[in-house]
Formats: C-alpha cells, sequence, structure tokens
C-alpha cells in the first residue's frame, strides 16, 4: 500500500513532559500538588514567554468564558458564587531553574496566564518549570472537572503550557461546548489519595499491589445478583493513603476518576493488524451495574473495528468509567473515558464506541478541537455510526424511543432506522437555512447547530465520502493518516493531502464546499425515457450521486456519477427496472428526497404515494405524510363542531406545509373552520433567510344566523442574523386582509367584506437572558389609515423564566374618516367583540361584557389595560403605554403568580368633569404563562374606577388558543 511522504516544511511540534504529585484530601475536596514540567522548543523561534492553561479557574467566578457560555445557554444562576460550584486553583510558584520567574493572570481570563522568563528560550533549548498548587474541585455539576460527594472527576486539572504551533500561541479559555489542543510530551504521575479509593486514569499503573488489587475486584461478579438501585453510599475512606503512579509517552493529556463504589471488569483485545493484545477495563457503579455487565464486549469490539478501519489502537489499555457528567454523553481523554447514565444497552455502547474513537481522532491525531471541531469529533461520529450499523444491523429507531412494537407499528415508525435520527437532526436547521458551515471554530456554533452540525451532518458526510469512495480505499486513506499524523497536530488541509494523494477523483466538492459552505445538495429527477434519466441539480453542491434501479423493493443495481450543475441525462443499466432512485440508502446529505424517485412506467410516475398517519409521526424524509386527527370544537354560536385537521406540517420544514380544520357546526347544520397553505422558498448565501407566501381563511358562526368570513394573503421575509450564538432576528412582512364588516355583523345587517393592508418590520432576540421583540407596523382600510410602535423586553433575574418585562406601546391615527369605531387605537386589551380582522381564537367571540364567562378573554395589545374601559372610553387618536410584570423573588419565583402594573396615556379623558390623561392599574396575574392567564387588577385610578366599579367588573383573562394551531403559532425564527 502507497503512503504519502511525511513533509516537515514549516511543521514544527513543541515537546511537553510531565512530573506531577498530587495528593487528594476528601474531606475539603482539595488537591495539593507540585508540578515539573520539561519543555523543548523544537521551533526556529526564540521564545521570551509561555502561555500557560489554568482551566480550574474557570469555576472561579461568573465573569469567566465558561460562566458567560453557561448562562447563555441556562439562564441567569447564582453558579460559580455558589461556595460549592466554585473552583480554582491557586498557591501557584513559578521556577525555571530555581529561580523565580514573573508571571501574571492575561486580562480578562483568569484560566490563562503568562510566564515571563528570565533568559529567552532558543531553538532546540530546553527548560524546566516547577510550580506547586492547590486546586480546590467544584461541585461536578456545571461541566468536566468536579465531585458528587467522594466521587472525584479529575480533569483539566494542572497547570499546562499553550500550544505553540506555526500560526503562533493557541491559549484558549476553558469552555463547555468547545475542546482543546495541548502539546504532546511524557507523563510521570503520582496521585496520593485513601487506600480503599478505585482509581481508573491515562496511562500505564505502575503500581503492582494495585494491579493485583484490581485484578481481584474483577474477579468478584457478586454485584451482577444485585439490582441496580442509586442510593449507595460512599463507604468511609480509609485513613491509610496509598500512591499510585502512571506512566505514558506521546500523550496530551492526562485525567483521573476515582471513586470507593467502583465495581470492576477486565478483559483484552486482540489488534487486527498487530495482533497486540491491549487490555480494558470497565469501571462503574451500582447505579446502572446492570447495563455495565457487557460493557468490556462493548470496549473490545470498538478498539477492534477502528483498528482495523483506522490503524491500530495507540495504547496498551483502555478503561471506561461510568461516574458523573455534565458536557454531554461521553467525554474522552488519552486511554481513558468517562460515560454518563446511558439507560439503555444500546445506547452505552453507542456512546462508549464514540468515546473509544476519540483515541484514534483526538488523542492520537491531535487536532485542535476548538478550532477545528469537525477532525475529531465528525470523524469520530462517522465511525460511531458505521460501527452502530456493522454491530445492530437491524436496528430500529421505535427500539430506542418508544420501545414498544406496537405503538411503533401504529406512528408507522417500526422501519425506520435507528441512524435515520443523525439525518432528520440536521435536516431541521438546513430546511430553516439555519445552517453554519462545518469548518467554523466551536464557540461560533449555536447550541443547537453544534450537535446537528459537528456530529450530524459533518459525520454523514464523512460516510457519504466513504460510500463514494469504496470501504476499501478510504480505509487505506484513514489508515495513511493516523500512522502519518498520529502523535502531531494535522490540519485540514493536511487531511485533504492524503486524500489527494490515493485518489484521482475531484475532492473539491467536499473539502471546499461541503465543508467549508452551506450549499445544499439536492438533485431531481425531471423524466425517465429509453433506459435514461434526466437530472436536475437544485441545489448548489455539485457533489456525485448514487442512482439506483429497483425492483419493486429491491435493490437491483447502483452506480456512482460524478456531480454537476444545471441538467443532465444519466444512463441506467439494461433492466426492467420498476423504479429509479437517487440514494436509495440514504448515504448522500439530500435536503429533499421526495423529488429523488420515478417509476418507468405508468402515469402520474414521480408522485409518490401518500402516508396517511393518524395524530402523529416522526416523518421518514422518504415519505410524503398527511397527518390527521379528529377534532372538536365549540362557539357560542355555532354550538357543539366536529371535524378533521388535515396536515403535513410536523417535525421537518416543507417547502408547502398546509393545515385544514373543516367542521361541521350540528346547530346551524353547516361547515365552519380554518385553512392556510404556506410556500416557503429558503435562498443560498442571501441577506433573506426564508421567504414565505401564505394563503389563509376561515368561517365561523356569528350572531343573527350568520357567518363571519375572512381571507389573508401574506408575504413574510425572514433576514438572515449574522450572529448565531444570540441571534437578533429580523423580518418585514405585508399582509393583505379580507374580512366581513364587524359592525354590521353585530348590528345583524348583511355583511360586506371590508379590505385592509398592514405592513411592518419585527425584530427580536429570543435568548434566554433579556430577550425582546420589536414592532413597527403600517396598517390602512379604505377609511383610516395608522401606524404602531411596540416594544417588548424583558431584563432576566435568575434562572431561565424569571425577570422584570417591559412593554411599550405608541400609535398615531395617520386618517380616521370612519363612522366605526373599533379602527382607533383602544385602551385596554381587545375583546372578541371588538377584533375587526378576527384575530385570535375565541370560543365566545361577540358575546358582550360581563354576561357570559367567555365574555372576559381578550388579547393584550394596543393601551394594555385590563380593566375593561373600551366602550366607555372609546377609541383614541393616539395612544402611549407602558406596562410592567415581574416574576416573585428567590424560591418564590416557581409559583404561577406575577404583579404588574400598566400606565396609559391618550388623547381624552372621561366626561365632562374628569379630563385626565393619565390611567394606570396594579394587580396581579396567574396561570400558564403565554397560554392562559387571568388579571386582578386590584389598584386603579380613579378614571378607570368610574368607568368598571368593583374589582369584580375588572377580572379578565388571555386564552391563546391558537397556540394549538401548529401553523398559527409556528415560529420561523
Amino acid at each position: 500500500m502507497p503512503f504519502l511522504k511525511i513533509s516537515s516544511q514549516d511543521y514544527f511540534q513543541q515537546q511537553v513532559n510531565y512530573e506531577i504529585h498530587v495528593t487528594l484530601n476528601d474531606v475539603k475536596h482539595e488537591l495539593s500538588g507540585f508540578e515539573a514540567v520539561k519543555y523543548i522548543n523544537n521551533s526556529t523561534d526564540t521564545l521570551g514567554f509561555l502561555y500557560f492553561h489554568l482551566w480550574p479557574n474557570a469555576y472561579s467566578d461568573n465573569k469567566t468564558e465558561l460562566a458567560k457560555q453557561i448562562m447563555q445557554r441556562d439562564g441567569k444562576a447564582k453558579l460559580f458564587n455558589d461556595p460549592e460550584l466554585k473552583g480554582y486553583i491557586d498557591s501557584l510558584n513559578f521556577e525555571v531553574g530555581g529561580q523565580n520567574i514573573k508571571w501574571n493572570l492575561l486580562p480578562g481570563f483568569t484560566d490563562i496566564c503568562k510566564l515571563i522568563l528570565n533568559d529567552p528560550l532558543k531553538p532546540g533549548d530546553t527548560i524546566y518549570i516547577t510550580t506547586p498548587f492547590h486546586l480546590k474541585i467544584p461541585k461536578g455539576v456545571t461541566s468536566r472537572l468536579g465531585h458528587i460527594g467522594e466521587s472525584y472527576q479529575i480533569s483539566q486539572w494542572y497547570p499546562k503550557p499553550a500550544v505553540y504551533d506555526k500560526s503562533g500561541w493557541h491559549q484558549m479559555p476553558y469552555l463547555d461546548q468547545g475542546e482543546f489542543y495541548s502539546e504532546y510530551g511524557s507523563f510521570d504521575v503520582s496521585i496520593t489519595l485513601p487506600a480503599n479509593y478505585i482509581v481508573g486514569a491515562t496511562g500505564n499503573l505502575q503500581n503492582e499491589e494495585e494491579k493485583k488489587w484490581l485484578d481481584m475486584l474483577s474477579a468478584d461478579t457478586s454485584w451482577m445478583r444485585t439490582p441496580d438501585y442509586s442510593g449507595e453510599d460512599f463507604p468511609p475512606s480509609l485513613k491509610q493513603m496509598k500512591t499510585l503512579r502512571y506512566r505514558e509517552n506521546n500523550i496530551h493529556d492526562f485525567a483521573w476518576f476515582a471513586d470507593k463504589r467502583f465495581h470492576v471488569l477486565k478483559g483484552t483485545v486482540k489488534l487486527p493488524d498487530s495482533g497486540r493484545e491491549v487490555t480494558t477495563w470497565a469501571m462503574f457503579t451500582n447505579q446502572e451495574a446492570q447495563l455495565w455487565r457487557n460493557a468490556v464486549s462493548y470496549i473490545n469490539n470498538a478498539i477492534w473495528y477502528f483498528s482495523k478501519w483506522n490503524g491500530d489502537y495507540p495504547y496498551n489499555n483502555f478503561t471506561a468509567i461510568q461516574s458523573a457528567l455534565n458536557a454531554g454523553a461521553g467525554m474522552e481523554y488519552p486511554g481513558l473515558t468517562v460515560i454518563g447514565l446511558a439507560n439503555d444497552p444500546y445506547l452505552l455502547d453507542d456512546v462508549i464506541s464514540h468515546e473509544v474513537c476519540h483515541n484514534w481522532f483526538y488523542s492520537a491525531v491531535g487536532s485542535d478541537e476548538r478550532r477545528f471541531p469537525f477532525m475529531d469529533e465528525s470523524i469520530a461520529t462517522a465511525n460511531e455510526s458505521r460501527y452502530v450499523h456493522e454491530r445492530y444491523p437491524s436496528k430500529k429507531l421505535w427500539e430506542v424511543s418508544l420501545k414498544n412494537r406496537k405503538l411503533a407499528a401504529f406512528f408507522h415508525l417500526d422501519k425506520m432506522p435507528v441512524e435515520r435520527v443523525q439525518e432528520l437532526e440536521w435536516l431541521i436547521p438546513a430546511r430553516s437555512n439555519l445552517e453554519q458551515s462545518i469548518n467554523l471554530t466551536a464557540p461560533e456554533y449555536s447550541n443547537d447547530n453544534y450537535g446537528s452540525i459537528i456530529y450530524s451532518k459533518a459525520a454523514q458526510g464523512f460516510n457519504y465520502l466513504r460510500a463514494y469512495l469504496g470501504d476499501s480505499l478510504y480505509d487505506s486513506i484513514m489508515h495513511d493518516y493516523y500512522r502519518k499524523w498520529k502523535n502531531r497536530h494535522p490540519q485540514p488541509e493536511d487531511l485533504r493531502a492524503v486524500f489527494d494523494f490515493h485518489t484521482d477523483k475531484d475532492l473539491s466538492w467536499f473539502f471546499d464546499d461541503f465543508l467549508g459552505t452551506t450549499k445544499r445538495l439536492d438533485y431531481k429527477i425531471v423524466r425517465y425515457r429509453d433506459q435514461k434519466v434526466l437530472i436536475k441539480n437544485q441545489g448548489e453542491l455539485k457533489a456525485p450521486l448514487l442512482i439506483a434501479g429497483l425492483k419493486g423493493d429491491s435493490i437491483c443495481s447502483e452506480k456512482w456519477e460524478n456531480g454537476f450543475k444545471g441538467r443532465k441525462w444519466v444512463n441506467t443499466a439494461q433492466d426492467n427496472y420498476s423504479e429509479i432512485r437517487i440514494d436509495p440508502g440514504h448515504k448522500m446529505t439530500e435536503l429533499y428526497r421526495l423529488n429523488n424517485n420515478t417509476r418507468t412506467s405508468g402515469i402520474f410516475r414521480r408522485a409518490d404515494p401518500v402516508q396517511f398517519q393518524l395524530l402523529y409521526t416522526i416523518e421518514d424524509p422518504d415519505k410524503r405524510y398527511l397527518i390527521y386527527f379528529p377534532s372538536f370544537n365549540w362557539t357560542s354560536a355555532d354550538g357543539f363542531m366536529a371535524g378533521v385537521a388535515l396536515q403535513n406540517a410536523s417535525l421537518l420544514p416543507k417547502p408547502v406545509e398546509y393545515f385544514v380544520i373543516p367542521f361541521y357546526a350540528f346547530r346551524n347544520q353547516g361547515l365552519t373552520g380554518y385553512g392556510k397553505i404556506s410556500f416557503n422558498r429558503i435562498p443560498y448565501d442571501s441577506f433573506i433567510r426564508l421567504a414565505s407566501l401564505s394563503l389563509e381563511g376561515e368561517q365561523f358562526g356569528a350572531p343573527g344566523n350568520q357567518d363571519y368570513h375572512k381571507a389573508k394573503i401574506g408575504l413574510d421575509f425572514y433576514l438572515r442574523s449574522d450572529n448565531v450564538i444570540n441571534p437578533i432576528n429580523q423580518r418585514v412582512f405585508g399582509y393583505y386582509t379580507a374580512a366581513s364588516d364587524l359592525n354590521q355583523i353585530e348590528s345583524f345587517a348583511p355583511a360586506k367584506m371590508r379590505s385592509y393592508l398592514q405592513f411592518g418590520y419585527l425584530m427580536e432576540r429570543s435568548a434566554i437572558i433579556n430577550p425582546f421583540n420589536m414592532s413597527v407596523i403600517f396598517e390602512s382600510g379604505e377609511s383610516f389609515q395608522k401606524t404602531s410602535f411596540e416594544l417588548n423586553y424583558k431584563y432576566s433575574y435568575r434562572g431561565k423564566k424569571s425577570g422584570l418585562e417591559v412593554r411599550v406601546f405608541a400609535g398615531t391615527m395617520l386618517k380616521n374618516a370612519s363612522a366605526d369605531p373599533f379602527y382607533g387605537f383602544s385602551a385596554g386589551g381587545r375583546s372578541g367583540r371588538e377584533q375587526y380582522l378576527y384575530e385570535g381564537v375565541y370560543p365566545d367571540r361577540f358575546s358582550e361584557f360581563p354576561k357570559t364567562f367567555w365574555s372576559r378573554q381578550m388579547t393584550i395589545s394596543e393601551g394594555g389595560l385590563i380593566s375593561l374601559v373600551n366602550d366607555s372610553l372609546g377609541y383614541s387618536r393616539w395612544v402611549f403605554s407602558l406596562s410592567l410584570t415581574s416574576g416573585l423573588p428567590g424560591k418564590a419565583s416557581k409559583i404561577p403568580v406575577k404583579p404588574f402594573v400598566n400606565l396609559l396615556l391618550n388623547d381624552h379623558g372621561i366626561g365632562k368633569t374628569d379630563k385626565s390623561l393619565l390611567f394606570y392599574e396594579a394587580g396581579l396575574k396567574a396561570g400558564l404563562w403565554n397560554f392562559f392567564e387571568i388579571y386582578f387588577p386590584f389598584l386603579v385610578s380613579e378614571n378607570i374606577n368610574a368607568i368598571t366599579g368593583s374589582l369584580k367588573e375588572r377580572i379578565r383573562f388571555v386564552f391563546r388558543l391558537d397556540k394549538l394551531n401548529p401553523l398559527r403559532s409556528k415560529s420561523k425564527f
């Protein structure tokens, strides 16, 4: 097998050798240690300083980058201001050659320090750096380092030099989303702790007595007869201490885990290429002991397969540990992984395999995980997917989700393969045009995209590349890549160079476009004729496509065709196929698959059969669904109604989405209902992210044995946001609405259709901390014009939902020649009988307050007063209002009650005796936020009190029944 020759041009790599002595205090949850670092400068540069990472300081306060990332994801919290969660490293005293050196923390980064060398370090020279250190271990509920009681997860714990390479220094703060980049060298680590702790660590254990003890523990299988339970107490720590020594060469990190409750299993696996034996260990508590009884076989299988596909496993042993983890399902270290709770044997095997694979891609091949996460996470996930398919070729999604075959068959999920979930995960942002390219740094991704792009789409992309090249060639390339870059730091261009060396095929579609852009793959079969198929590339990605001939459900032939733009006739094999299909095995990263097939005979050859589904399903991208469910409704005008809801909108966004819900009204013996269809387009590389044209209509009963009608045409442009981490979303819209004249409806007169135009701009930041939205709207009818501004802002307290909510509204009439009062601005929230555009869902839309319970229903809009003042006050030419609502402090915030205050100014007062322009009210609201809220205005101004009288006459509620409509309430932001 040919190999790409190693070129050292411009490449160098520093070497860092560690000797660390550390002691655990399991009463104070602290480490005391001493570190000696041998730093070898293999660069051609003279270094006057070195950067060191002090990553435990990431837990020191709420100003660190870790704290900012966690709170941006989870909301404001006490976090590291809590003494239990706080962690840090101190007592540092850096010396070089026995002489103190100056060092300082980087401004704004307490977890990075700069060591100023007394004498510059010349190329080829070596220095010895020493320091004592003390580490306060945080409670292990925020990220990777921590403890839960006397169970210890010790990672990223010692002072560590930053990488210096041809690009310069790579000093970086510790993050939860975003991993690491470290120098290779040797580790000699001695850990002193109470003698009854069981330890799993990186490297090779040097203590013979400890090896015998672990062998003895692994032979004890009495725990297998004990059922799982999680309430296991920690046994007392022995006063006797022990010191365990671990050594390993050519690694870039060292982690260890200690627990007095671990069960131990031991095994061996023989590597497929060299025949070398690797010792494997599993350490776990009673919490999921029955799942872990097969863990060694999972480890062995993963090591064997990944060695076969990539080259022999690099170390002499591997340990998988079940322990506390708050940074994903598992976390990798050289020769070691920690796994959180799995809840299922298949999922445990899956997670272990992923973490095992990181010993090739992260540990042995040391790419910069922070800068290019796809180089380790995506390649490891691609291997994991291949492993799962090899080990569980018939595994279905329902087996790990619903776990009920009959229920799976009911929802038509019984045949969906488990790996389909990976495709669905990235299709959701892709079809919403919210993707990010694969070659970004880890912190640049939104929380959702980090998973869907790096772990799902990119992983499928590497398996797409493997399918195109063939397993044999792909595996040869990965063997060569592993051999060339083992214990070194490759860049993306180095990975590409290995591929280009082994194949003459043009792979720019993958390395330039698939990894470097968000170009979409969307081939469409246009027609079939004379054993030829006309295919159109509707996407931007010119990637190879797989064309298959089928007879029934059986694939008879497959062939790869190089990618192209535009249209192309492609020959198919001379055979009597019943169907031609692009990529039936879902190897490609196709955006839409419903245009990927055609039958070779018959009419409507490209029409896909409709899959009818009751209630809901997880969509297979190959199938066209019509989801239906029985629906019931009631209004005071129509009485009881029964119907059926029909929709195609579910998990995946679609170019065409519809929701139709016709009802039969038994009282009026007629049809009512609502319907909406949207046509969505997602332009590539445009400031418009999504354009949506919608048609909407409804008809329901009204007083006087008549119906009201509404038809609406809408055009929405969702603009692209430059910042996906904390995006400010923008939408420009225009609506034309034709609706029954409300005044004529309520007067029992034949109602004409009135026309309205609305144009607006909406800006929204839907962040957990301090979200806001702002809108500017112009509205015009046949006899009026008006414009308004609304701002909703929430100043967040601790927690995800609690905060001070501020609403500001201002509006003015530009023209009002109508005799109908409704077109002016309302001082209070509008009831159903005031909604001239028939917005919202009102069971008793036309009832007069306070005749019925439902007459108290309203929509918070315009002036926003709760008290019913619109009938007495009339409607305004201008209005300005301010509303404040606050969550309760502390633990009381969980109580569904909030105080509110509303202030309003408008252009007129009440009657001749009270011309006050200021109205105010204060009270409490309770309920389910943004769905059902009931308001109690206890305190009101005199001018409101003159209208409404007692509190009973002021109580009103908001009931957002429109939230139940999947298209009406669906946000495209």
